[in-house]
Formats: C-alpha cells, structure tokens, sequence
C-alpha cells in the first residue's frame, strides 16, 4: 500500500522515505495542498514505467507513420508502400523498421 505524505513532511523527511521505498518496494505519493502531485518510487520501478512509456509512444509514432503512409497511397495506388513512406520523407532507418513492423501486424491478423 502506498504511503501518503504532505509536501512538508516529503521535504523533512525525503532520505527516509527513499529508504521506505527502496526496501517496501512501494511507492510515496506526495501531496501538495491535499492533493497529489508526485511519487517518489523505486528507480527499478521508475525504469519499467519509462519502458512502458516508451513503447507506447513508439506504438502511437508508428500508427502516426502508417496513417501517413495509407494517405499517400489513396493519393498514388500504384505506390508501394517503401515508395510512400519514401515519398513522405522517412529515412531508410525507420522506412526498414516500420515496414517490419507492418509485416508482424499482417501476420497477426491472419
């Protein structure tokens, strides 16, 4: 269960309570007025989260790329789909990677 703790107390307080997060593997929510405004967790937790965060932003990047790319085909059908990321200015580093990417989608939704 998390611990809750004002702003005040955070700032008096804040090597113990790494302590307590570190060997509780639990989190600290600070408050600040009454409300939440920060947590103070674990860096092997902080490092998952960021993982999370990551993954997601590169799902809503590629998504992004593959509305881009289903454009410029509607626009051009005889385009492949190299030939309209390449058109849409993508480097051959992310035109390789999320052509990958589209051929593991299609392979799932067989």
């Amino acid at each position: 269960m998390p611990k809750t703790v004002s702003s005040s107390e955070a700032k008096a307080r804040f090597g113990e309570l790494v302590k307590w997060t570190a060997e509780h593997k639990d989190n600290v929510i600070v408050k600040l007025y009454g409300e939440p405004a920060a947590v103070i967790m674990s860096y092997s937790e902080y490092e998952e989260v960021e993982k999370i965060r990551k993954r997601e932003q590169k799902r809503k990047t590629l998504e992004a790329l593959k509305e881009l790319r289903d454009e410029a085909q509607r626009q051009n059908p005889e385009l492949t789909a190299e030939e309209a990321y390449r058109l849409a200015g993508f480097s051959e580093e992310v035109i390789e990677e999320t052509l990958k990417t589209d051929q593991k989608l299609a392979a799932t939704k067989l």
